[in-house]
């Protein structure tokens, strides 16, 4: 199982490396009302940080006053910290599930990041959960930030699982064939996206009413949301 995971993680450090999912457009765009809303340093919570890639701009372009990663992966996380280190960044990075770990939290954020991490809980009572620790752990002017994989209004799991993968299989040229065997067996098994207006709803619930579509890719398939109280 872990010689599993290793594998998929390298996999997906390719669609890193070719921009395959518009990670620079989203985090750029999220850089940029970071910028405009913060003109002091800033706490950061990373959900599912990975090896830290696609945030590292962000990090470094901020007064960052404390930075905290979650992740399964031990392996990622062992690159997260050898950069966190050589960088010099304020912060530590946590081994385990997403949501047990935002629930044991104590401290507060002012910005919470989500990048393509929380479409792998298929139980919505647990998206759920997750956006009211997120509330709970946001600071009064927070934010949080979901890029992620998003399915149209009505439009079933199935349907919207086999249009991403026809899309990956015509574009992501650099992966071999067993690579995107080995990501479209783990999107068949593991993404449970929902619509932008399912996670409005949640929010709400979740006591984060405020709620904007800031970005979408140009395929309708991937998105950058933002929420905050």
């Amino acid at each position: 199982m872990g010689e599993k995971i290793f594998e998929e993680w390298r996999v997906y450090e390719k669609l890193l490396i070719h921009d395959y999912m518009d990670h620079q457009s989203f985090f750029g765009r999220l850089q940029q009302k970071v910028h405009q809303q913060y003109q002091r340093p800033i706490s950061v919570l990373d959900l599912g940080c990975g090896d830290m890639a696609p945030i590292l701009p962000l990090l470094q372009s901020v007064a960052l006053k404390r930075y905290a990663g979650i992740d399964e992966s031990a392996g990622a996380l062992a690159i997260a910290q050898q950069r966190l280190t050589e960088l010099e960044l304020p912060g530590e990075l946590t081994e385990g599930d997403i949501l047990t770990s935002l629930e044991g939290l104590q401290e507060s954020f002012d910005l919470v990041v989500a990048s393509f991490s929380l479409h792998h809980f298929s139980d919505p009572q647990d998206k759920l959960r997750i956006l009211q620790a997120i509330e709970r752990h946001l600071s009064d002017d927070g934010m949080f930030a979901l890029i992620d994989v998003f399915c149209h209004e009505q439009e079933p799991r199935e349907i919207y699982v086999e249009r991403w993968i026809a899309h990956a299989d015509r574009h992501y040229e650099a992966l071999e064939a067993a690579e995107k065997k080995l990501l479209f067996d783990h999107v068949r098994a593991r993404d449970n996206p929902v619509s932008e207006q399912r996670w409005q709803q949640l929010g709400k619930q979740a006591g984060l009413e405020r709620f904007e579509v800031v970005l979408r890719d140009r395929f309708d398939l991937n998105g950058l949301v933002t929420f905050s109280q």
